[in-house]
């Protein structure tokens, strides 16, 4: 059964809803079962949007879902599940729009090429790059072109780098803003495992920005929703309180 939209309800517990039409019948089977599997299509992937037979690979996203409340909407059922499991892995999404299927592949224009990346690097080692392109997958860009140009050295090179940047352009270092020493700590670690068996640092930056560009929020896979928002996150490395390892 495919579905046009599958919405995130809560981290902690993690819980996903979903609409389902009161006259289908494999609706109507999946409530009688009381759980599903939940999987999020990839680029490349839409005929199993149009129902032709799994390829048996892995999804972009997949859960084991238990259904934890059912809401009558109109013509359809609002259904609450909890998510018991789940696997990720690489691709990019399938997105249904205006009765079509569309491949979302994010452009990255600052590591598109090496002489371009070269001067994103200079702009904000320097402190002159424009705060709005400071972003997670810029983070990321960094992390792990240090990773491989200075191994053993790329979580205090980046750390002084963000707490330099951010003087430059106004941003405080402080307990509520600024710098943060966990989720840099974190991401650093993600980035260096990624980064083994690399040897050219501008590909690994951009290769890392194609795999986690716009996974801002993969910590909350191993922390609480409070933990990193704590003061003692921020100044000082909490280790993961969630099972996992990444």
């Amino acid at each position: 059964m495919t579905v046009s939209s599958l919405h995130c309800v809560s981290f902690d517990p993690p819980l996903v809803s979903v609409a389902l039409a009161k006259e289908s019948r494999k609706a109507a089977t999946i409530l009688e079962s009381g759980r599903f599997h939940a999987r999020v299509l990839r680029s490349g992937e839409e005929d199993l949007a149009r129902g032709e037979k799994d390829s048996g690979k892995d999804g972009m996203v997949d859960m084991e879902c238990v259904i934890a409340a059912k809401h009558e909407a109109g013509d359809h059922h609002l259904i609450l599940a909890r998510v018991e499991e789940v696997g990720i892995s690489s691709g990019c999404p399938l997105i249904y729009w205006r009765r079509g299927l569309h491949g979302c592949r994010p452009q990255y224009d600052f590591v598109a090429a090496r002489e371009r990346f070269e001067e994103f690097l200079a702009a904000w080692v320097g402190g002159t790059l424009p705060k709005k392109e400071w972003t997670h997958a810029s983070h990321v860009a960094i992390g792990a072109f240090y990773a491989v140009r200075y191994p053993g050295e790329a979580f205090e090179k980046t750390k002084q780098g963000i707490i330099r940047y951010n003087e430059a352009v106004g941003t405080e270092n402080s307990a509520t803003s600024g710098y943060h020493e966990t989720l840099t700590r974190f991401w650093a670690n993600v980035l260096a495992k990624f980064a083994i068996g690399f040897t050219d640092a501008w590909e690994t930056a951009r290769e890392a920005v194609e795999r986690f560009g716009e996974e801002r929020d993969l910590h909350h896979l191993y922390y609480s929703f409070d933990v990193v928002r704590s003061t003692e996150a921020r100044r000082s490395w909490v280790p993961p309180d969630l099972d996992g390892q990444y």
